[in-house]
């Protein structure tokens, strides 16, 4: 059972990382997913919606929802990849660089005043604090996913038996699953 402390930190991270969000779009102007996307097309020029998902942090649907207003303001453009037309393009436009050009510097300033009043040695705390915790709550998700996996396939019994099927069905789902195949409309 957690105690009172953790979980509180772990709420207010959650209640943090809101505020920051918040503050972001306030300051910068942007929502923190959509600026995302414009700073990893600005920095690496055309790129795949996937690399995008991935990079960005970003589930494939939220993403394409995300491109298609950001098309329709003319920021990007979109095309099929000529070379494997399962993948979709993205590639800045002018417009959408001059939005990354007046944007950065309100970036730089929200980085800057949200961090104020600490010191370097803080900041270096708190980053080694927050890459401890993102480590962690990968490899929490993980056993639960390999977890969830077994479960599915041993019918959540609790014999000795079914145990060992889910150690078994655990060791198959660390395993890397070959990459489904997908069709020519695919927006991967």
């Amino acid at each position: 059972m957690p105690t009172p402390q953790k979980r509180n930190v772990i709420q207010q991270l959650s209640l943090t990382y809101r505020a920051m969000m918040l503050a972001f779009d306030a300051q910068v102007g942007h929502p923190l997913p959509r600026w995302r996307i414009i700073l990893a097309l600005a920095e690496r020029g055309t790129c795949s919606q996937k690399f995008l998902a991935e990079h960005c942090r970003l589930d494939p649907a939220s993403l394409t929802r995300q491109l298609q207003s950001m098309e329709a303001l003319g920021w990007l453009s979109r095309a099929t990849d000529p070379e494997d037309n399962r993948l979709t393009n993205v590639t800045l436009t002018s417009a959408g660089m001059a939005v990354y050009d007046e944007a950065t510097p309100r970036r730089q300033s929200f980085f800057d005043e949200a961090l104020e009043g600490m010191t370097p040695a803080e900041i270096a705390t708190l980053e080694s604090a927050l890459g401890h915790l993102e480590a962690q709550f990968k490899s929490v998700a993980s056993r639960a996913k390999a977890g969830n996996v077994s479960n599915a396939v041993d019918g959540n019994a609790k014999s000795t038996g079914d145990a060992k099927r889910r150690t078994a069905a655990e060791t198959a789902a660390a395993e890397p699953v070959p990459a489904r195949k997908r069709g020519p409309r695919s927006q991967g």
